[in-house]
Order: C-alpha cells, then structure tokens, then sequence
C-alpha cells in the first residue's frame, strides 16, 4: 500500500530543519576552530585549502573545511602549507646587563695653600733734603728724618728722630735735634691711653739739653681710611739746660690734636698741634706745630713739604720766642 505523498508544509519543515541543523554544524565548526590554528594549503593544480588539521598519516591530511567537512588531501599533492593563525611570538626577555660596578670614589686631600705672607708690624720711613743758596748772601740748610712705628693689637708705638744742620754766610743758622717716643694703648670704644718721652738739643737757641715726659688719655674722634683725627688731654714734665748754665724744671698740662688726611691716592696731608700750659706757673706755655704735605712719585717714594713752629713764650736770655722753619725734602718709606 502506498503511502500519501508529503504535503507542501510538511517540505517546507523540513527543508527548515535542514538549514537551521547545517547552520548549528557550520557554528560549531567556526567555534572549535576559532580557537584552533587554521592552515591554508596550496595544491600543485593551483587550488588553495583552508581549514584545521584534524590530522595527519604518512599519506595525506585531514583538513577540516568550514564549508566541506572533513577533506583528505594526498602529501604528494601539497606544494606548501601556511599557518593562518600563528601564535603570537612570545617576548623573548633579555637577561639584565651586568651592572658595572660604582666607581671607587677617590678623595682627593686638598693641596695645603701657601700661607699668606703676614702683614709686617713695622714701618720705616726715611726723609733727607737740603736747601742751598748762592747769591748776596750764601746759605746752606740740610735736614734728615726717620720714623719707624710698629703696631700690634692694640699696641702702637711711633720713634721719630729728626736732624736740622744750617749756615747763612759762614755763621751757623739751625743745629737741631729732636728725638721722642710715643705709645699709644686702645681701651674700650675709641678711648686709649698714651705716653709721651723726648730728647734733644738746640745749639742756636742756647739748649745744650732737653727732655720731656707725660702720660695721657686720647680719643679717637674721627677714624676712617681717609681721614683721622685724634685728641689728647695729658700731663708733660720738661726740662731745659741752657748754655751758660742754668736750667729749668717745669710741670705743663698737655691739649694736643693731630690729623692725618688722604686727599687723593698722591696727596696726604697730617698735622699736629701741642699746647703746653703751665701747672705751677700759669703765665708761663709753650707751643709746638708741625704739618706735612706729601706727594707720592712711586709706591713708595714722595716729596715732603714741612712747615714747622715753635713758640717759648720764656726763652733763654737773647733768644727770639718764635721759631719757624720751612723744609723741603724726599722720603722713601719701607
């Protein structure tokens, strides 16, 4: 007995079925081979295969197509095969470059510097001129000067020795000596003590011999590179031996000033001033005022211009009171 011929729906369920199974196949074929590696080989006659390698004989291959199942492919037909899906290349890792080791840290001793020659406590200064005339009257005048200070701390102390020779026509003019010695002591702020000794004589004044000694208190009122100005207030004892004998002994307050100005890097300019009033004897005083002008030629020569003063208002018998003197000379200091 026949059967009855299927219906048209009854086809078209089935030709569903079979679309709907093939496409299940082909998605599960594109599953388990996304995560295999897909080889594409290509055949002598020129074809090219892509699929998985399912597996492989001594004879041929098995690929598994997406598209045509599972095909056997002769080796000897195989030209060459390529892998689609290659594993990613893995890094490859260089080992660490040795470290060089730190360099050895050398410490180098510093060089020990040459110690700087120390500034020298002592001072030098030397003058010599002469002053000559020819003419109505013939008059020869020399004159010489030395100084040497030394310095220390607080400490100064100044050595002055000064020498006068003159003749005005044969007939002695000036022979002079004077001589002194003074220090100096700095206390607190701009106060320091002082102490004052001189000697020497006066061959036309009639004064064979004389000394003067007298301590003191100083203050420092203007202390600054280019200028300097400094006063005292002290006692002075002197004494005087004349020529025909007689003497004198006399107790005098001391007032003195002196200055000492750098008016340009050639020219300086110092002065002193001393008053001497009498103690026991208030009319008798004496006056004493010296000022130099310098210029410098070199570092360490320069011309001198002195004027000098001297004023006993009690002289020796035939004496004038009044002595003034202008010298001219060139120092050198060291």
């Amino acid at each position: 007995m026949l059967s009855q011929p299927p219906s048209l729906s009854h086809l078209c369920v089935a030709l569903i079925r079979s679309i709907v199974g093939q496409s299940v196949v082909l998605l599960l074929v594109g599953v388990l081979g996304a995560g295999a590696d897909e080889t594409q080989i290509h055949l002598k006659n020129g074809d090219v295969l892509s699929g998985v390698v399912a597996s492989e004989s001594a004879g041929s291959v098995d690929l598994r197509h997406p598209a045509l199942g599972l095909i056997h492919v002769p080796i000897s037909q195989i030209v060459r095969r390529v892998n689609l899906n290659p594993a990613p290349p893995v890094a490859v890792v260089p080992p660490p470059a040795p470290v060089a080791p730190a360099p050895a840290v050398i410490r180098l001793l510093p060089t020990p510097s040459k110690p700087a020659k120390p500034k020298s406590e002592w001072h030098l200064d030397v003058q010599a001129g002469f002053d000559l005339g020819f003419g109505t009257g013939d008059r020869q005048a020399y004159n010489s000067r030395a100084r040497a200070t030394y310095g220390r701390g607080r400490l100064r102390n100044a050595l002055d020795a000064s020498f006068l020779f003159g003749e005005t026509e044969g007939i002695k003019s000036a022979d002079r000596l004077d001589t002194s010695m003074k220090t100096d002591y700095d206390l607190r702020g701009r106060l320091f003590l002082y102490n004052l000794g001189g000697a020497g004589y006066d061959d036309v004044r009639h004064i064979n011999l004389r000394y003067e000694v007298g301590p003191g208190f100083g203050y420092h009122l203007v202390n600054r590179d280019s200028l300097k100005l400094n006063v005292e207030l002290g006692g002075n004892f002197q004494t005087h031996q004349f020529a025909d004998g007689s003497s004198s002994r006399s107790f005098f307050y001391r007032l003195a000033e002196d200055t000492v100005w750098k008016v340009t890097s050639k020219i300086t300019i110092d002065q002193r001033f001393e008053f001497f009033p009498g103690i026991s004897d208030m009319e008798r005083f004496r006056m004493r005022f010296e000022g130099n002008l310098r210029y410098a030629l070199r570092e360490n020569l320069y011309l001198n211009l002195t004027a000098l003063d001297i004023y006993d208002n009690q002289p020796a018998v035939g004496i004038t009171k009044n002595d003034v003197q202008i010298r001219s000379s060139i120092g050198m200091k060291f």
